[in-house]
């Protein structure tokens, strides 16, 4: 009886802190989507409502129609992470391949230098960067962010994929070199489909680093035609010289939903490929 007992109670038990830790992070994201549904006078009333007493869209609508360098800040953010990710899924995709496959000379060293740069802070790099930059003339422009976002995610990206080849079959490569084909058709019509769920975690990892980096952003970028979503949400609240927490939820909110559907487009990949990579890494 007594292990009939524990053993119904364990499950409720984990359960119940499952839904309580859940609760707690994600607490916060509910608040600013219910911000963003409310009109002014209800954001500022006392007591706080957790849900709005009238819904409104108005606020989505004031950032479209009234904010005209929002779509702008958009955009640019789109450019900049777009390229950004897919540049760091191809050089990590044949990075990873001859990490994970090939036997030459100084592999391990590699592998070892691309560790010991995963374990320094990437705030670390911004004034060389930075100085780098401004001698070649690269600041504001899409290629002075591109081109440090790539350098900073490349060593995830190798360190991912490197593991998702290692756990492909050597059988494999060998039949399809008894077949006649070359290392390119190897890796591109062999190996490349096996290692999706490797793929898509590089891309959802880099791409939310990316879209949301703020500190390379707002050093490099000090001209508003250039500057991305994350600089710019502040840019227009200290333009609007006030703290309109509707307004500035309706903007957190619509810069969160690309995140969400890269996440939702590879979601049967992240996690089996996060854990591919991490335990042959």
């Amino acid at each position: 009886m007594v292990d009939l007992f524990k053993s119904n109670v364990k499950p409720v038990i984990i359960y119940t802190l499952g839904i309580i830790i859940a609760a707690v992070f994600l607490s916060p994201f509910f608040w600013l989507i219910s911000t963003s549904l409310k009109t002014r006078s209800e954001v500022y009333s006392f007591p706080l409502t957790l849900i709005p007493k009238n819904i409104t869209f108005q606020n989505y609508a004031y950032i479209f129609s009234r904010i005209g360098d929002f779509g702008r800040f958009f955009l640019n953010s789109i450019v900049v992470t777009v390229v950004s990710v897919t540049i760091i899924v191809f050089l990590s995709s044949l990075g990873g391949y001859a990490l994970g496959r090939k036997e030459f000379l100084g592999r391990g060293f590699i592998f070892g230098f691309i560790m010991l740069v995963l374990t320094v802070p990437y705030v670390v790099y911004l004034m060389p960067v930075f100085i780098m930059e401004d001698a070649l003339g690269l600041r504001n422009s899409y290629i002075g962010l591109i081109l440090p976002y790539v350098a900073l995610n490349l060593p995830w990206g190798l360190f991912l994929m490197r593991g998702a080849f290692q756990g492909i079959p050597g059988e494999l490569e060998d039949c399809a070199r008894m077949d006649g084909a070359n290392e390119f058709q190897i890796w591109y019509r062999i190996l490349l489909p096996l290692v999706k769920p490797g793929l898509a975690t590089t891309t959802i990892i880099t791409f939310v680093f990316v879209w949301q980096e703020f500190l390379f952003a707002v050093s490099l970028q000090t001209q508003s035609a250039w500057q991305t979503l994350p600089v710019g949400i502040v840019f227009i609240r200290d333009e609007l010289q006030s703290l309109p927490y509707h307004n500035i939820s309706a903007m957190i909110i619509i810069s969160l939903i690309p995140i969400f559907i890269m996440f939702v487009a590879f979601k049967d990949f992240f996690i089996s490929g996060i854990t591919e990579g991490a335990i042959k890494g």
